[in-house]
């Protein structure tokens, strides 16, 4: 249902940095292109597995990440399952993510993120933790309200082997 007349927002601030994680992956040219003296990156994307992960043996990965939103880099997990929703507090490593300053995208697409992270940048009146805060929120459509989400995988078959689990003992 459009809200008023089309508004075309040509003042995009694009440093953003998209990574695709993948087994085994460097994280060395992350690091470089963060920590460099030269660097304007503004967001890095992560596109993770599943409801937010990376693997576990990365403690230097979620090292870099926590130096670079302690000198104000938005630091974004998105998915790069076709379905589903980034769930940070899901698994250790996502709930690791979490404490270091990451945020979900929830189901944003990596093209969406990248265009609203532009977008709120381009503004030039919204600081990080605005940013931060406006992430999960829907501006046009973009991101399903958490409330419209599906329940986390395995969820309700997990709860209940747990209750069967306890009612065995």
């Amino acid at each position: 249902q459009p809200r008023g007349r089309l508004r075309v927002h040509a003042e995009l601030d694009t440093r953003v940095l998209a990574v695709s994680v993948s087994p085994g992956f460097d994280n060395s040219a992350v690091q470089f292109a963060l920590e460099h003296a030269d660097s304007q990156i503004k967001a890095l994307v992560l596109r993770l597995y599943g409801t937010g992960n990376l693997c576990s043996a990365k403690r230097d990965f979620i090292e870099v990440l926590e130096r670079a939103t302690a000198r104000g880099v938005v630091v974004v997990a998105t998915t790069q399952c076709q379905t589903g929703s980034v769930m940070l507090g899901h698994y250790a490593v996502g709930a690791a993510l979490e404490e270091v300053g990451a945020i979900s995208a929830a189901d944003m697409t990596l093209e969406a993120c990248i265009c609203k992270l532009s977008y709120l940048f381009g503004r030039g009146d919204l600081s990080n933790e605005e940013i931060s805060r406006l992430m999960p929120v829907s501006l046009r459509g973009e991101v399903t309200p958490a409330e419209d989400l599906p329940p986390p995988p395995f969820s309700e078959r997990f709860g209940a082997l747990n209750v069967e689990t306890r009612r065995r003992r």
